[in-house]
């Protein structure tokens, strides 16, 4: 499936959840997240795994308003997903490119408002422990 592709099925499997009809806005708004946490599987990812993507690609170091390039992004997701692999039996294996191209889609859908293609360290480092 394409990245495009798998976005759109991501909304339009959102909006046939109805979680809009939840009326409280914290309660509808946590529901959302954690569909998009199991449809890109970040559920199986914990903090130690995020912190070590951040290592890995230097991103500890920089300062938390620093923005970073969708190149660095897609490396730095697609790292999280390979040590994920590492860690998870043969018979759970997330597929990386999917699930790389899912998050980074949402992840700059949801915060590169100006759609320059950059994202803030601060705003990565807000998203993936979600």
């Amino acid at each position: 499936m394409e990245p495009m592709e798998a976005r759109v099925a991501m909304l339009q499997d959102l909006k046939i959840q109805s979680f809009d009809t939840i009326r409280f806005a914290s309660y509808r708004t946590a529901c959302k997240l954690r569909y998009v946490q199991k449809s890109t599987n970040l559920h199986l990812v914990d903090i130690w795994n995020v912190i070590e993507a951040f290592r890995e690609n230097g991103l500890n170091t920089l300062e938390p308003q620093n923005e970073v390039s969708v190149s660095r992004l897609e490396t730095l997701v697609s790292s999280l997903y390979h040590n994920l692999n590492k860690r998870l039996p043969p018979t759970q294996q997330v597929h990386v490119d999917s699930k790389a191209s899912l998050l980074l889609n949402w992840l700059l859908a949801a915060y590169s408002g100006d759609n320059s293609g950059k994202i803030r360290v601060f705003s990565i480092k807000v998203a993936l422990p979600i």
